[in-house]
């Protein structure tokens, strides 16, 4: 087991599926700076320097050693990038970033102004622990000033002692930070998530999901024009971590394992590549290495390829009356009749489904008490397209053709008068919620902050008016991250929203609460679909729907 996932991460193993075969074409380069201790993680400082992760230097005393692997805690060092990416002019990293316990892992933003890093979850001089007393893994951001010192540095918003989070990198445009945690949520022992950065601070966590995320470790992402690298010990490799790539496109490809000499039968991960040069920089522990992880050069000769893919996305509807058709299956096959994919719509009757290009499929929609339609599709050779389907159910075929839905009335709830009181507003056919202004939760949290208190002060006070009124106070959020997490913070908030309104005055057999998690979308904003933020934020709401009046 390689000694920097137990220096870094404390995460346990695990092992999934099989990949795809491998991908690029590299020469590799091993560097004479290399110890006999752990060297690796590196990070490019502009076009000439490179920053890496080292065991302390100089005399070894007792507190300084970590009992791990009996070597001195992890510092941030600087180098030169010489002739053929050898290291030249080592020297310890200026300013407030190495404390006495393990720094490592670090991207900068582009100006150089900027800086992100993993650390134990030190801060303020203070060594933080959870519950089984181990200390886990943080990110922070600093400030590189005129010197090259490191200052102001805060803690990122989504640490927590109870899980590590760090291995941090920036997309192109740097409004993307990317990151590894085991934050609850995690499909595996650690998975890589992203938040988006913007002048208020950043955005919540959101899982990459299962097209890049497994049942194992996903370790070190790397952002290059588009493309993400990360590190996986997933199954169907070459041994140990191994390096993957895929497109962060709307719809993510499956990882590509990088070919050999990249890859090994150790663990290699810490991938970086500059983006003109072509040239970069992998950790490994492959045979011949001098110490626990040894750092390497090497040289893209041939670019990664990736499968072309499509999306068909699309809804279900009833074709006499153009109802949604909830439980509904929508099924993909190829020219030799095989499944490729089975889908169940969501309960707003929708599916998408990621397909290859040029190729051949049946398309058939189906449920119990309906016609099953069927049509035969060829998908054309652009990478990326999407095509929106209306599949109606009874008779006739498939309509390709943009979204037109006719929706029903449907009855109102008991009670309802025909004209709404101002204080209850109509969103969707037979949904009627009580007008107020939206319920903001902070990050991962279920604690009520002073505005959503005085929001449903107004539910209380509308109720106490309507002593019949019956509420159901339901919870939901984006499609965006893990189903698993995202019903469980639903939940928690719906549950901390019916609390506070039982507590002043409303009988609890009146308002009932439930977490819905991403099941009940307003839009067409689910999984691998191309939404704004603004469309995103339309479904992560709370809402106070109407029983009865």
């Amino acid at each position: 087991m390689k000694k920097y996932i137990l220096i870094l991460l404390l995460f346990c193993i695990g092992v999934i599926t099989a990949q795809t075969e491998g991908s690029g074409k590299y020469s590799i380069k091993y560097l004479d700076i290399n110890t006999k201790n752990s060297d690796f993680g590196t990070a490019f400082y502009g076009e000439d320097k490179l920053v890496f992760a080292t065991p302390k230097k100089g005399i070894t005393l007792v507190n300084d050693v970590w009992l791990g692997n009996n070597q001195r805690y992890l510092e941030l060092f600087i180098a030169d990038i010489g002739p053929e990416g050898q290291l030249l002019n080592q020297k310890l990293l200026k300013g407030q970033v190495n404390s006495r316990y393990h720094e490592a892992d670090v991207v900068f933003s582009k100006d150089l102004k900027t800086v992100y890093f993993t650390r134990n979850n030190y801060y303020n001089k203070k060594l933080a622990r959870d519950d089984k007393e181990v200390t886990n893994l943080a990110m922070f951001k600093a400030t590189v000033n005129e010197k090259g010192e490191w200052v102001n540095i805060i803690p990122m918003p989504f640490n927590n002692v109870q899980y590590s989070v760090g291995h941090p990198a920036l997309s192109s445009d740097e409004k993307t930070l990317y990151f590894v945690s085991d934050m609850p949520g995690s499909l595996g022992q650690t998975d890589i998530f992203k938040a988006s950065i913007n002048e208020s601070g950043f955005g919540n966590p959101v899982n990459l999901g299962d097209k890049i995320n497994s049942s194992s470790k996903e370790f070190t992402p790397f952002v290059d024009d588009g493309v993400l690298y990360f590190s996986s010990d997933r199954s169907g490799g070459m041994g140990g971590l191994d390096v993957y790539a895929t497109k962060l496109k709307e719809f993510t490809p499956e990882p590509v394992l990088l070919n050999a000499p990249l890859n090994s039968e150790g663990d290699d991960f810490a991938f970086i590549i500059n983006q003109a040069t072509r040239h970069g920089y992998v950790s490994s522990n492959r045979a011949g290495t001098v110490g626990d992880d040894d750092l390497f050069a090497f040289i893209e000769e041939e670019p990664v390829v990736f499968k072309c893919k499509q999306l068909i996305t699309g809804e279900v509807r009833d074709k006499s009356t153009t109802e949604i058709i909830r439980g509904a299956s929508v099924t993909i096959k190829d020219e030799a009749g095989n499944i490729v994919e089975s889908v169940i719509v969501n309960n707003e009757g929708m599916f998408a489904i990621l397909v290859s290009c040029e190729t051949l499929y049946y398309l058939e929609g189906n449920k119990e008490g309906y016609t099953a339609q069927s049509k035969k599709l060829t998908t054309s050779n652009e990478a990326d397209k999407k095509m929106k389907l209306l599949i109606l159910l009874g008779t006739g075929d498939i309509l390709e053709q943009e979204f037109a839905p006719v929706i029903a009335e449907e009855p109102k709830p008991e009670g309802m008068p025909e004209v709404l009181p101002e204080e209850i507003v109509k969103v969707r056919p037979s949904t009627y919620v009580v007008n107020i202004e939206p319920i903001y939760f902070e990050l991962n949290s279920s604690y009520l902050n002073p505005d959503a208190k005085r929001e449903l002060d107004k539910v209380v006070d509308l109720m106490n008016r309507y002593p019949e009124m019956i509420i159901e106070s339901g919870s939901h959020t984006d499609s965006r991250g893990i189903e698993g997490y995202n019903v469980w913070l639903s939940t928690r908030r719906a549950k901390s929203t019916v609390s506070y309104i039982i507590d002043n005055g409303v009988d609890a057999s009146r308002v009932t609460g439930k977490g819905y998690g991403e099941s009940q979308l307003i839009n067409e904003c689910f999984d691998n679909v191309d939404c704004t933020e603004a469309q995103h934020a339309k479904n992560r709401r709370t809402e106070f729907v109407i029983i009865k009046m």
